[in-house]
């Protein structure tokens, strides 16, 4: 969205004590909030300002009245089978960055939610790191999903594109590594690595780290 995008929307609260400012808003919907425990992954996510969670019934008011930058749902399969007023979900999830978690996060339920503009769907087994890295791509406008395992033939492309050390890095990109600290890692200069990500962010096109990172995802070199 434009820095001078003037539309209005819920209010934002400037930042409580310990909330970063470029920390990522969300609003996890579950189905009892006595299954909120089984989701350690929403609790670890330091990079993440999780709000109280919403139940099903409650989302779309939660959504107007806290205004989050994303949104992540658990239990999908059941979300998607009982879903109701689908319009107005539809127009929440157009305008939310949402992440479904399903226990089988197969085509079909991937097709069933981007029905109602939800296209990144993940297994409910996600790290805290996997669902940030899935969260900020979902919210940087890519569409986080493994309904299939990538073609040999397309694995193989994305390795013979990059170097073997490229491919170390972009690894470690995916999990969160400066190049302060993929350079200690690989025993390398801090110049270095700054060159292999730029070199990563090169050949696969991409404009961000966080975009090379799920051009990674979905071809099979970086595992979620």
């Amino acid at each position: 969205m434009a820095e001078d995008d003037q539309s209005e929307g819920p209010a934002r609260a400037s930042p409580g004590p310990g909330r970063l400012r470029d920390q990522l808003v969300v609003l996890p919907c579950i189905d009892s909030m006595v299954q909120a425990s089984r989701f350690p992954a929403f609790g670890a996510a330091r990079e993440l300002d999780f709000l109280p969670p919403a139940l099903p019934s409650t989302l779309l008011f939660r959504v107007q009245t806290d205004g989050p930058d994303a949104i992540v749902i658990a239990e999908g399969e059941a979300f998607l089978s009982r879903a109701g007023n689908r319009s107005a979900l539809q127009e929440v999830f157009a305008g939310t960055p949402t992440v479904l978690l399903a226990t089988q996060a197969t085509a079909a339920i991937a097709r069933s939610a981007a029905r109602l503009n939800i296209f990144s769907v993940l297994p409910l087994q996600v790290t805290a790191h996997q669902l940030v890295t899935a969260l900020s791509a979902t919210a940087d406008g890519f569409a986080v999903t493994l309904p299939r395992r990538p073609t040999p033939s397309e694995a193989i492309r994305v390795r013979e594109e990059l170097t073997a050390r490229e491919v170390e890095v972009l690894r470690l990109m995916a999990r969160g590594q400066t190049n302060k600290q993929v350079a200690a890692r690989l025993n390398i200069s801090e110049h270095t690595a700054k060159f292999h990500v730029s070199s990563v962010l090169a050949k696969l096109g991409a404009r961000t780290r966080t975009e090379a990172v799920t051009i990674g995802m979905t071809r099979g070199v970086v595992a979620i």
